[in-house]
């Protein structure tokens, strides 16, 4: 088991010989640093489990609390801050700026040892906690060639390294999530969390707390904003926030921070926002229900997602990964591609991507079996012309059902004369007609 890393802080020589004597007796690796600049420079050089800091250093540049603000703008290591002046005001102070515990000045062995373990197994639990959240963000793939969503690709690579805030366009199922992750995966962000969130699932009465976190009743929450520092956030159904949100928010990017609901603590924006919408945010802007100002600057560069009707190259691949996906999870191989694509020829895919997944996993599920009211109705939408294409079993369907809802509709919905006509047995009709998804509203 590797040792833990420990940087000590301190420019009194005795204390800080005698702290790393204390942690290499009990099995950590100790360094020392007596100044700002040795700090630095043992930093660059090693990454460390744990700093232990003194507030006032001589031959210095920045006191201990200088140094903290200063790790803390690209370094969550823990941080225990150590001071032989110490009062409530300062450890209050050395908390707000990242410490993780304040010791005062002199201290026993035990009292150190218990802080040092402690921050460490709270950070490693964190760090495996956000891990574990964070696990789950690349797990896809990017799927297609056709000419529409290689021009998507290419846009991608040029906006991901930036820190431009991005818009994203696109009908339901038609992929903006990946997308949004696509750009953070490429970005200067990646190291850092994606938070997704949906603002047309937020309740309006709580949707600026979720955003700027809030501080009521001893409760101290994080919000999203806080959440996604050096990351990304993406803003799902933008143009469902309520307007009076819209403008916190819009002060939120002007001015780069926030402060909590019942809070006066000043936080530092410290994220990439990218956002997506269903409607276009224009004609939300006309309609009163959108600010402009905010639209300007959320919509710094467009991306706009074809549907899938539009990409129809990128079905066969869609359909291959889909059963790669779904037959590793039930342990089932299926070539679903010319199955697929012959009962849905000519078809325009409304749910669009999500869609053709959830018909990609009830065929594997389903097998041979699959033969739903869902797979009736979308075999009905195949045009006349096409019926040929498809297997009989399935053509045998498509004409039953429009053949017998125009004999219906012959008769002004009369099941009676109908099935007189056609020369079944009114309850072999009734029958017939359930099973084929005909309900009385569209006998009429």
């Amino acid at each position: 088991m590797n040792k833990k890393k420990i940087l000590i802080v301190d420019d009194e020589i005795d204390i800080a010989s005698n702290m790393k004597l204390i942690l290499d007796d009990e099995n950590y690796h100790a360094d020392i640093a007596h100044n700002s600049d040795d700090t630095f420079i043992n930093l660059t050089k090693y990454d460390y489990d744990l700093i232990i800091l003194d507030v006032w250093l001589d031959n210095s540049d920045l006191d201990g609390i200088g140094i903290l603000k200063k790790i803390r703008e690209t370094n969550l290591t823990p941080i225990i801050i150590i001071s032989g002046h110490g009062n409530i005001e300062m450890a209050v102070k050395a908390i707000k700026e990242g410490a993780n515990e304040f010791i005062e000045k002199p201290f026993t062995t035990e009292r150190l040892l218990l802080s040092v373990s402690r921050s460490i197994e709270f950070y490693e639990v964190k760090s495996e906690n956000e891990r574990l959240k964070q696990k789950g963000i690349y797990d896809y793939t990017f799927v297609g060639n056709s000419i529409a969503i290689n021009k998507v690709r290419n846009l991608i690579k040029k906006i991901a390294p930036t820190s431009s805030r991005v818009m994203i366009y696109g009908d339901s199922g038609t992929g903006k999530d990946i997308v949004a992750r696509e750009i953070h995966k490429y970005s200067f962000f990646s190291q850092g969390p994606f938070i997704a969130i949906n603002a047309a699932l937020m309740e309006p009465e709580n949707i600026e707390k979720e955003f700027f976190g809030f501080t009521e009743n001893g409760i101290n929450k994080t919000g999203y904003f806080e959440s996604a520092s050096n990351g990304t956030i993406f803003i799902d159904e933008v143009g469902e926030m309520p307007l009076q949100t819209q403008a916190k928010i819009l002060r939120v990017l002007t001015d780069k921070k926030f402060t909590k609901v019942g809070d006066s603590q000043i936080i530092e924006l410290k994220c990439r926002i990218i956002c997506s919408s269903i409607k276009n945010l224009e004609n939300l802007i006309e309609e009163g229900s959108f600010r402009k100002d905010l639209f300007h600057r959320l919509n710094v560069v467009t991306i706009k997602l074809p549907k899938l009707v539009e990409r129809l190259d990128d079905v066969d691949d869609l359909i291959k990964y889909f059963v790669k996906s779904f037959s590793g999870e039930n342990k089932i191989n299926n070539d679903l591609v010319p199955i697929i694509k012959s009962k849905y020829l000519n078809y325009d895919w409304p749910g669009n991507i999500r869609e053709l997944r959830n018909i990609v996993e009830r065929h594997i599920i389903l097998g041979d079996k699959y033969d739903d009211e869902n797979d009736i109705e979308n075999e009905s939408k195949i045009p006349d012309e096409n019926v040929i294409s498809l297997p009989l079993k399935n053509a045998r369907k498509v004409f039953e059902k429009h053949y017998l809802q125009s004999q219906i509709n012959r008769f002004d919905g009369n099941i009676s004369k109908t099935a007189t006509f056609i020369g079944m047995e009114r309850s072999a009709l009734h029958r017939k007609l359930k099973q084929l998804g005909l309900t009385e509203e569209t006998k009429k």
